[in-house]
């Protein structure tokens, strides 16, 4: 029984002293982090794509994201059609059904979205060859069904 009043004791003791804190004064702040961006390897493709590549080795992924640097256009009563259009890319391809793709790339562990001007994927390197193959596959070939082009339309509220 003394061992537990002892030990209660010193239980109490200790959380006071740390609740004994001056809280009305602000934490010096410790050095700032430094940043090291080096600078991307670039190089042009066939077909007149501009490739930039920043390595980091830490840790066994790969990102990617392509750019589509495609001038302002005013959409006037037509807005949202851009959007509309980017809402339906991802969803699978003419050569892959959507759920087929959808069930792929969560296989793989992956991320794959697609916007308006651009297309962003993220995976382990192991399965960088593939979500490319896919990403490449939704952008060029896409799967634009009456089905989901009425389904994103209702979302966007233009029927």
């Amino acid at each position: 029984m003394k061992k537990i009043i002892l030990s209660l004791v010193i239980a109490l003791t200790t959380v006071s002293l740390y609740a004994q804190i001056d809280r009305s004064t602000m934490p010096e702040a410790g050095p700032a982090p430094t940043i090291n961006l080096e600078e991307p390897i670039r190089f042009e493709l066939k077909n007149g794509l501009t490739v930039m590549v920043v390595e980091n080795h830490k840790l066994p992924r790969v990102s990617i994201q392509l750019s589509i640097d495609n001038p302002p256009s005013l959409e006037g009563e037509k807005a949202g059609v851009s959007s509309l259009a980017a809402g339906l890319l991802g969803n699978g391809s003419t050569n892959i059904s959507k759920d087929a793709f959808i069930e792929e790339v969560d296989f793989l562990g992956a991320s794959l979205n697609f916007g308006a001007s651009s297309a962003f994927a993220s995976s382990l390197s192991k399965y960088f060859p593939r979500i490319l193959e896919l990403m490449a596959d939704a952008a060029i070939n896409p799967n634009f069904t009456e089905e989901e082009f009425q389904k994103k339309r209702k979302n966007y509220s233009l029927a």
